[in-house]
């Protein structure tokens, strides 16, 4: 019976503490689109339909290196018109696409016979 209250406790703690954690969804921008939660778009619009529908307390925008700048504007001006939340913005270059016309990676072989 002790164990049974015991463990009880606990569930009820941990759903509480579960409760108060803020949430916070990521959005990776990329020259080719946007994507949240693995689902990707082309345009900025169904992105920010789907940061409103799961609601997050806070929103993370990963932006590859090479991304228009007038791409981030327009989903941050949407999300910023239809949802009140705060925002954080962060570079990342493991979003940006390994090959694409707007990239060009060299390794060290092409730099060598380039110079």
């Amino acid at each position: 019976m002790r164990f049974l209250r015991s463990f009880t406790l606990l569930a009820m703690f941990t759903l509480a503490s579960s409760a108060c954690v803020a949430q916070m969804v990521g959005v990776v921008i990329t020259p080719d689109g946007y994507e949240v939660g693995g689902v990707k778009w082309k345009l900025a619009t169904p992105a920010v339909d789907e940061v409103v529908r799961q609601g997050p307390t806070r929103v993370l925008i990963l932006v590859c290196t090479h991304t228009p700048p007038a791409k981030i504007i327009q989903f941050q001006t949407e999300l910023e018109a239809r949802y009140k939340a705060p925002v954080q913005l962060a570079s990342w270059e493991k979003a940006c696409p390994d090959k694409g016309s707007q990239v060009r990676h060299w390794d060290n072989r092409e730099r060598s016979q380039a110079g």
